[in-house]
């Protein structure tokens, strides 16, 4: 009886032993989900743009309808970036935001009992009466209101010297205009807990003993951009959203100079014919994109323009080369290794099934 047993449990263990070692894996896999990459909403999707915007995305950007080349998201910028109202016109890919601006800025003052719209890149002294062109806040609410999406922060700085009572009514104003948006204002350290108390967010006009506080305006006038910044634990102060009205782009690339990738393609020397899409794929990563034209007629003689308006030369270093041991002298440490890695590189791999059979002596 203990040997049938024993016989028993040997062909047991046989049996699930070869049936571990067969490959249940079906011949080919279904997915459980059908996924495809889709663009951005500020993108263009226009067939014009279809093969530029191909090019683009491998480079962090992506073009609007209207032509305008944009950050592929504010994620690559490193910081928030919020759109800076002056007018009741928005360009077209306001509304379709949602993936490049956090919400919206808005300077405003108090002119004649009203509250009007301020295109100031500095401060408000210019400000003393109100013109039939100034934008009363109002109306620019009610144009900007169909553009809002849910998750929008709207900024508010009203002139510094505005008084408590008349922070009180803007804010009032803006609460019943705005009900269901996060309402920040920039106001002096004085009136910080005034703005709290009402259940909002205070921003402070200059750097004093506010977490957030807007970075003084004579800093942040390049690209028409002001910058919030934040202080941490440490007191050390770092910037955490953008505000601008033009250029998104230029903005961004100052705010992370590794926001457009590097060139992604090879190129030995400029072309006779450059088209935008060898531009998307062969500028340099400071390169303007917005002024394509120009680099068109530029590239073709070796050179291009970075996005700080400087004519430089097409440099060799931007070229891929796909042979990384040539940039390496033979004293240096990593030579033989990088020698090796490379003749690993050309041997022939196969996963083919071979019989290997023991040679006769």
């Amino acid at each position: 009886m203990s040997l049938l047993r024993t016989i028993s449990l040997y062909f047991l263990l046989v049996f699930l032993l070869w049936g571990c070692a067969v490959d249940k894996r079906p011949d080919h896999y279904v997915s459980a989900i059908s996924v495809s990459s889709s663009l951005a909403a500020h993108a263009s999707s226009l067939p014009q743009h279809s093969d530029l915007q191909n090019a683009l995305k491998h480079r962090n950007l992506i073009i609007s309808e209207t032509g305008e080349v944009l950050p592929i998201n504010q994620s690559v910028c490193q910081s928030q970036l919020f759109y800076r109202v002056t007018q009741a016109a928005f360009p077209q890919y306001v509304g379709k935001h949602q993936d490049l601006f956090s919400g919206f800025y808005i300077d405003v003052a108090r002119v004649n009992n009203n509250w009007v719209v301020v295109d100031t890149d500095n401060d408000f002294a210019q400000i003393q009466s109100q013109t039939p062109s100034q934008l009363i806040l109002n109306e620019l609410l009610l144009a900007l209101t169909p553009k809002l999406m849910i998750r929008d922060v709207i900024i508010i700085r009203p002139e510094s010297e505005i008084t408590r009572s008349n922070l009180k009514q803007l804010i009032d104003l803006i609460e019943v205009q705005l009900p269901k948006h996060p309402l920040q204002f920039v106001v002096p350290e004085k009136y910080v807990a005034q703005v709290e108390k009402s259940g909002f967010k205070a921003v402070s006009d200059g750097p004093a003993k506010s977490d957030l506080y807007l970075a003084p305006t004579p800093l942040t006038s390049d690209a028409r951009k002001r910058i919030l910044m934040s202080v941490d634990s440490f007191n050390v102060a770092e910037p955490i959203a953008i505000v601008v009205d033009t250029q998104p782009l230029m903005a961004c690339m100052q705010a992370n100079k590794s926001v457009v990738l590097a060139p992604t393609q090879k190129i030995i020397a400029p072309p006779a014919n450059v088209n935008a899409v060898l531009l998307a794929n062969v500028l340099p990563s400071n390169a303007d994109f917005n002024r394509l034209d120009e680099q068109q007629r530029l590239l073709s003689s070796g050179q291009y323009l970075t996005i700080d308006n400087q004519q430089q030369s097409y440099p060799l270093s931007n070229q891929v080369d796909s042979n990384r041991c040539r940039h390496l002298k033979s004293g240096d440490a990593l030579y033989q290794y990088c020698l090796d890695r490379q003749q690993d590189g050309e041997t022939a791999v196969t996963t083919q099934k071979y019989i290997m059979k023991k040679k006769q002596k």
